[in-house]
């Protein structure tokens, strides 16, 4: 995701996180487990059983459990580090990855900080050679991948970069974070420091079509920049139609 990013400081100086200064090494592999669940009115058709309505209900509210994986093979001159990257369903984890969904492979960076983008460029086209074979099939899953994954992440990434902004400072100190949002438009998110490396976030939107509040909390380690467990609501309120929320949990396999 695209985004721009200013900086709101009120009544502090914030200083660079000694997480800018970590030190990410090739072949490093980085490990999240990533629970997610979709809160939502599932649309009905008419004349539907109560049975076949309960049915539909649960597996739109089911809970997602996945493996992210990212295996580090290239250090770049600013600092971030290229990565291999997979997005598994728990349960096939541990399988060989020859029995793997190859669907689940797409390409990362990870910044100093902790943030964690997926390459994906909307534009790429397939290229065709002799008799309309695709040339760059790998390339397109990839990219393809990359664009499907970092919807789960938007906010995530929001945290890590507040996070590395934590000024050296008691608990309680505040600042603030301006993003372009591609849901909806610019929005600032409000964070404040709690003990030790703790890290709360907020931010809420309203306009003529919805209201929408995020809420996180979690714990960075500045000494790995890395966020060490994070745990996100997002809590939708239609103008015209059903309530919906998503919670997000990650945590890193120490």
């Amino acid at each position: 995701m695209k985004r721009l990013v200013i900086i709101s400081v009120v009544g502090l100086l914030l200083i660079p996180s000694v997480a800018f200064a970590v030190t990410r090494t090739v072949g490093q592999t980085i490990v999240y487990d990533f629970n997610e669940i979709i809160h939502s009115t599932a649309s009905v058709p008419a004349g539907m059983s109560q049975q076949n309505r309960e049915k539909m209900e649960a597996a739109q509210n089911k809970p997602q459990s996945f493996v992210l994986t990212l295996n580090l093979d290239d250090i770049l001159v600013d600092g971030k580090a290229h990565a291999k990257a997979s997005l598994v369903n728990s349960a096939l984890a541990n399988a060989p990855a020859s029995l793997r969904d190859p669907s689940s492979n797409f390409i990362a960076t990870l910044a100093p900080d902790g943030e964690i983008t997926a390459q994906y460029d909307p534009t790429m086209q397939p290229k065709t050679g002799a008799g309309g074979v695709i040339l760059n099939l790998t390339d397109l899953n990839l990219n393809n991948v990359g664009g499907q994954v970092m919807t789960h992440f938007p906010y995530f990434n929001v945290f890590a970069k507040g996070c590395a902004m934590r000024p050296h400072a008691a608990a309680h100190a505040a600042w603030h974070d301006t993003m372009m949002d591609s849901l909806v438009g610019q929005r600032t998110f409000d964070f404040v420091a709690t003990e030790k490396d703790g890290v709360t976030m907020k931010g809420d939107f309203k306009n003529q079509y919805m209201s929408q509040t995020i809420s996180a909390s979690g714990d960075c380690d500045p000494a790995t920049g890395l966020v060490v467990d994070y745990h996100e609501e997002v809590n939708n309120v239609m103008t015209n139609g059903p309530p919906s929320s998503i919670t997000r949990d990650l945590k890193l396999r120490q």
